[in-house]
This record gives C-alpha cells, sequence and structure tokens, in this order.
C-alpha cells in the first residue's frame, strides 16, 4: 500500500450558523478549546502520515493564509482560492491544479475527529475502487417517543438509527478529476452518479461536525476529557 502522504481541506463554506464566531473569522480558524479546527486536523493528519496539506477556501481566504504563514503548522501548507464559490466537487477540480498525489485525503474543514485515516488508506488499497466514503452511525438529534394507547410506552434520548452518514472524509484517487464538474457538489453530483465505483468504509470512532455553536460545545468536552487527542 503506498502511504497517503496528501490532503485536501475543504474550507469553502460561510459557515453562517456559527455566527456571530464566523462574520469576521473563518469557520476552520474558529477555536475549539482554544485552538483552532485546522490546528486540530492537521495534528490528526499528521498522526497519519500526512506531510502536506492544501486548503481549498474563498471567503476570507486571506486570514487563512495569514494564519498559516504566522506559525509552524508542521505541514506544508498550500491554499487553492475560489474567485466564487464553486461547491465541493468544483472546489476539488480547481484544487487538483495544487496537488502533487494520485492519491489523497478529503475532508470537511469543520470537523473534530478520530477516525483512522491509516485504516481509512488500507481499506481503500485493498477494494481498489476511484474513491472510498467514510460513513459513521446516524444518530437523530431528538429525542424519540414510542406510545401506545395514548400513553409513553418508551423515550429514548437521540437514539442511534439504522442508518450511516457522510462524514466528509475521502481517499481520492486523482484519475476521478475528468468526473469533476467546474461547479458543483461532490457528494450530489459526482458520487450520487458513480454507483458501483465507490467503496463504504465504516468507522464508529468520534466524528463531530462543527456546524452551531451547540456542536462546538459537544467538541470542546470531548477535547477536554481526552485531553485534546485526536
Amino acid at each position: 500500500m503506498t502511504e497517503i502522504t496528501e490532503a485536501l481541506v475543504l474550507a469553502g463554506g460561510l459557515g453562517e450558523r456559527l455566527r456571530p464566531l464566523t462574520l469576521d473569522t473563518p469557520k476552520i480558524l474558529v477555536e475549539v478549546g482554544g485552538v483552532p479546527i485546522l490546528d486540530h486536523q492537521i495534528t490528526w493528519l499528521r498522526r497519519h502520515g500526512v506531510e502536506r496539506v492544501v486548503i481549498s477556501c474563498g471567503h476570507l481566504s486571506g486570514k487563512i493564509e495569514k494564519y498559516a504563514r504566522s506559525k509552524d503548522l508542521g505541514v506544508d501548507v498550500e491554499l487553492s482560492v475560489e474567485s466564487r464559490r464553486l461547491g465541493t466537487g468544483g472546489a476539488l477540480n480547481l484544487a487538483f491544479g495544487k496537488l502533487h498525489s494520485d492519491v489523497l485525503y478529503v475532508l470537511n474543514g469543520d470537523i473534530i475527529t478520530n477516525v483512522d485515516l491509516t485504516e481509512l488508506a488500507e481499506y481503500h488499497s485493498k477494494m481498489g475502487k476511484v474513491a472510498t466514503i467514510t460513513v459513521v452511525p446516524f444518530t437523530s438529534p431528538y429525542g424519540v417517543v414510542n406510545t401506545s394507547d395514548g400513553l409513553l410506552e418508551e423515550f429514548r434520548e437521540k437514539p442511534r438509527l439504522p442508518y450511516w452518514t457522510n462524514a466528509g472524509i475521502y481517499v481520492i484517487g486523482r484519475r476521478i478529476q475528468p468526473r469533476l464538474p467546474e461547479e458543483g457538489s461532490l457528494e450530489a453530483d459526482v458520487f450520487s452518479n458513480m454507483s458501483g465505483e465507490i467503496a463504504v468504509y465504516i468507522s464508529e470512532e468520534t466524528w463531530i461536525p462543527i456546524d452551531t455553536i451547540k456542536d462546538l460545545r459537544e467538541a470542546e468536552t470531548y477535547l477536554s476529557k481526552t485531553r485534546g487527542a485526536l
């Protein structure tokens, strides 16, 4: 298996659900436990052998560039800047001009997780597909109530449902590039049309997408319990 040493971080979103924190700060630089999400992600990527990271961005990209230049993150960092919002598929297509590897990790820039990337890479190599999607258990954000004859029969707080959700963590080969749009969604416009061509890696590790202030607090609680370990 070829070790994966390069990653693309998709960080072009506006982070609207995290406002006011994202009014003047790109989402990937929002602090979780006093440390920007970007730093958490790079620590995780480095642990699995990544040496170079390309950040796909547009909104407030100057602040991301200034931050990346201001400190030693332990990896080579380069930006792929969109002049307009291209969607995840268009962003990946554009970023291939900055990427060196034939196979790389691609991840959303707003997740705190300890998914085992090394195991993911091994699985991708074994399956031999153009891309591998990581999925995690789907848990309802709300309590579920079962009733009988108008009475409470069972109450389950945030139950795990019999589904899997896209974790926004992929291994992708360069041979996918001809399938990518100039503008559009990687998930809806590309993966949805590649049935049978995409491997699925199941992970039950911690995975917290930082969409809201509530998510941020959940991630901070997790990091405090694990002393920041990812």
